[in-house]
């Protein structure tokens, strides 16, 4: 039987000596009844976060150069876009020749390199003559036999022109080296001084040997070495050319796709050793119309080959109508008058 408390919470019945004493916790909490009946203090009010002004410095501004901005008819008073070798390499723009081992990306190179140095046609198309630097990263010791099979192959060339007109830079640049960039860059400038035989193009061959000690498949290393290659370009109105290899499947350039993004122009060279023809592709011109693949064979002269055009005629059979601008807007017109064009 349990027991009985009256109003005041005590057992009836009992006396006080048999109740029991307060426990240790009861106590404490008695003894010190003010601690859990203060009332909660209020938590001081905070001030608003005040804003940050942006304060305009005018004189931190001025010492700080503005970009050169250009209004359409700006655009208009530009000159057209030009040819160094017309139809095939544009002026003032980056171009890439891309192909498997053995494909004679090298050849074709060094036949645009001759024709521009010496002022010679490039099989019938016309050329801006001017100077060229040959970057060697490999292959240095056949490249004077391959000179001389081209000397060979074009005997009404101004041999003399192109003696001197064509530089060789017997080694590759270190595209991602900011010494030997800087080089480049001043021995492009040296031989940019002559107004009338101003540099035109010059040469990478290879990129991958230009790249070393960076990656490919890096788009960061490859911008970089784009980079170079551009401020080359816009100090000296020179067209870089770049030699590049194919990647594991044959039908793009290997690594980053960095490389046809920033270029103006790629040309891809496959070489069907059987048949003995090679074959050249334009996969992309960004301002103009790209060339019809143009088809060559390979013919001993002297010591070495040259590529020479398996059709006769500018350009294997395209036109022979300079690519100006009136032939553009002339070929816009026939497109929307003709959907089939």
């Amino acid at each position: 039987m349990g027991f009985q408390y009256d109003d005041n919470g005590n057992i009836i019945g009992q006396e006080d000596d048999f109740l029991p004493g307060p426990s240790p916790l009861g106590q404490f909490m008695n003894e010190n009844v003010d601690m859990w009946e203060a009332p909660l203090e209020e938590p001081e009010e905070q001030p608003a976060p005040v804003a940050k002004k942006k304060i305009f410095d005018p004189e931190a501004a001025a010492a700080v150069p503005q970009f050169r901005t250009l209004s359409v008819e700006d655009l208009d008073n530009l000159p057209d876009p030009e040819w160094v070798v017309d139809g095939i390499l544009p002026a003032d723009a980056m171009t890439t020749v891309f192909g498997a081992p053995g494909s004679t990306k090298s050849f074709f190179a060094l036949g645009l390199a001759c024709s521009i140095a010496s002022g010679e046609p490039f099989n019938g198309a016309s050329v801006k003559q001017g100077k060229v630097i040959y970057c060697v990263g490999e292959g240095l010791r056949g490249l004077k036999w391959r000179i001389e099979a081209w000397k060979l192959a074009n005997p009404n060339a101004d041999i003399d022109a192109l003696n001197k007109n064509l530089i060789v830079l017997p080694r590759a640049v270190m595209l991602l080296d900011k010494t030997e960039s800087g080089m480049l860059a001043n021995t492009a400038e040296m031989f940019n001084d002559d107004e009338n035989m101003p540099l035109r193009a010059f040469v990478i061959d290879t990129w991958a040997r230009s790249l070393t000690g960076g990656d490919e498949n890096s788009a960061q290393d490859v911008g970089n070495a784009i980079h170079v290659c551009e401020s080359v370009r816009a100090k000296t109105g020179a067209s870089p050319l770049i030699i590049h290899h194919t990647g594991a499947d044959g039908s793009r350039e290997r690594g980053s796709t960095a490389l046809r993004g920033a270029t103006d122009t790629t040309i891809q060279m496959a070489h069907d050793e059987v048949a003995g023809v090679v074959t050249v592709t334009c996969k992309k011109m960004k301002d103009g119309e790209p060339f019809q693949p143009i088809r060559y064979s390979l013919k001993q002269y002297g010591h070495s080959v040259v590529l020479t055009p398996v059709a006769s005629g500018y350009l294997a059979g395209n036109t022979t109508e300079p690519r100006d601008r009136n032939y553009y807007i002339q070929r816009a017109q026939e497109r929307a008058n003709n959907p089939f064009l």
